[in-house]
């Protein structure tokens, strides 16, 4: 490791501080969380490697050294302890403080902190970064009388704080997903290992930062909540792929009652079908939120950020794109897809969310001259999609067979391409379009069908008002 050109960011996951140093060409911003085990106690500490240039430092074990003194500089060293095997994924790693190999102020507790400062000092393989003045959560370690609070005792307690977590739902277990120092290493060992979830016995599996790659399919089960810590920080990666759009093509597979959220979900195969997201007969009880699903393999032919079969599962907040699947007006790249082969219409519900298809980029502008991206591509489906950036370099949506997607207050984009159109229907399905930005050069519509609704729609060029309508031929010019 070159010690004149290592970064270290050191990422929070509960309750934080931020601590900021340089030294030469060196810097580090650090933020940590304490965590109250009785004693001894430990410290979460999560972070980021990169070179000068911000390249993450290359995958493998890294000796570590963490030491606590009572000064900025000289003074006593009050606590240390090495971690001679830290496993680094992209660049992330995660640690546990106390729970190393410890050969000063043995063991880190209440103790540790009974000064009045005290300042931590990291070591990566050799390299050893400036002091940094730790804040007040450490110091909650003195609190040894504060023990786990009973619920039980209090009245008016908020919903979803019985748990320990803010996020309106009460999990009767936490599973942690860390590269070190977590219950598992693995995000499907971790959801794999559990058997008995349900509506009165919830599960939360915490992943922590890194790129997490997964050879065997990712199955998020009912009643089980899959967090990270926050879309690229928590990646969930595979090559998975097959001849059929199915979950043998996805990375993650999202069943019924069960929830998504903070993390990149990643497909980079390259057979015929790559598929990020995948989830089949699910009500909008099963919930993606906040998440960047992309299927960004080389080759093949259909490549979805999510692919949704008979489902009508609810998306939030999030990002799906997909592409480098191959062969113009023929290969599939689209950030969202839907289909049914039963009966019915599956009424998947977005919100809020960015669904892109085309060349292998996050381009927004739809500048796609390989003609294969959609933003949405739908058969016998009806998704009810609102304030969300809908952008496809081959088609915006494209409509097979029947179904009547709902679009409202969200923008519908498609490249210049000289065979890219808007809209494309193929049977006696509709696409209802209301009060939302529209954006093609010349190709609207092409297909058999007909039933394409606009109703106070606008360009997004000028701004200027476009045609209501209730047929392809008047509506949205």
């Amino acid at each position: 490791m070159n010690k004149r050109s290592v970064t270290l960011i050191i990422l929070a996951v509960v309750f934080c501080f931020s601590l900021v140093a340089a030294n030469g060409g060196r810097k580090l911003l650090a933020n940590t969380a304490a965590v109250s085990s009785g004693a001894p106690s430990i410290i979460s500490y999560q972070g980021f490697l990169a070179d000068s240039g911000g390249t993450p430092m290359s995958d493998g074990s890294y000796s570590m050294s963490f030491a606590i003194y009572d000064a900025a500089s000289g003074g006593t060293k009050v606590w240390e302890e090495t971690q001679s095997s830290v496993a680094v994924g992209g660049g992330y790693f995660s640690v546990l403080l106390g729970n190393g190999s410890c050969t000063t102020g043995c063991p880190l507790g209440a103790s540790t902190f009974s000064g009045t400062s005290r300042y931590l000092q990291v070591t990566v393989d050799g390299t050893t970064f400036p002091r940094q003045n730790l804040a007040s959560v450490p110091f909650a370690l003195q609190a040894e009388e504060a023990k786990t609070m009973d619920w039980s005792g209090l009245t008016a307690v908020p919903a979803g704080f019985a748990d320990g977590t803010d996020d309106g739902a009460t999990y009767d277990h936490v599973v942690t997903v860390a590269k070190s120092g977590g219950d598992y290493t693995s995000v499907v060992s971790a959801l794999n290992s559990i058997t008995d979830s349900s509506s009165t016995n919830r599960y939360l599996v915490r992943v922590m930062p890194g790129v997490y790659t997964e050879s065997s399919l990712v199955t998020v089960k009912s009643y089980v909540h899959l967090r990270g810590a926050g879309p690229n920080a928590t990646v969930i990666t595979s090559s998975r792929s097959s001849s059929t759009p199915s979950n043998a093509s996805a990375t993650v597979d999202l069943l019924d009652n069960g929830r998504i959220s903070d993390l990149t979900v990643r497909n980079t195969g390259t057979s015929t079908y790559g598929i990020a997201l995948y989830s089949a007969e699910t009500s909008r009880d099963a919930v993606v939120d906040n998440v960047v699903a992309e299927a960004i393999g080389t080759g093949g032919t259909g490549h979805y950020g999510a692919y949704w079969n008979d489902a009508e599962a609810t998306i939030r907040n999030s990002t799906l794109f997909a592409g480098g699947a191959v062969g113009f007006g023929t290969a599939v790249n689209a950030g969202f897809g839907s289909v049914n082969i039963s009966a019915g219409f599956p009424q998947a519900l977005i919100e809020n969310s960015k669904l892109i298809g085309g060349s292998n980029n996050f381009a927004e502008n739809c500048n796609d001259p390989t003609g294969t991206g959609f933003g949405m591509q739908l058969s016998n489906s009806s998704p009810f999609v609102r304030y969300t950036y809908i952008c496809g370099g081959y088609r915006g949506i494209g409509l097979y067979t029947n179904g009547n997607p709902q679009i409202q207050s969200s923008s519908v984009k498609v490249s210049s391409t000289s065979q890219a159109f808007l809209f494309e229907i193929t049977a006696s399905g509709s696409i209802s379009v209301a009060d939302s930005g529209i954006s093609y050069l010349g190709n609207k519509f092409t297909g058999a069908g007909t039933g394409l609704r606009c109703v106070g729609n606008f360009n997004l060029g000028t701004w200027a008002a476009l045609s209501d309508g209730t047929t392809a031929a008047a509506a949205c010019n």
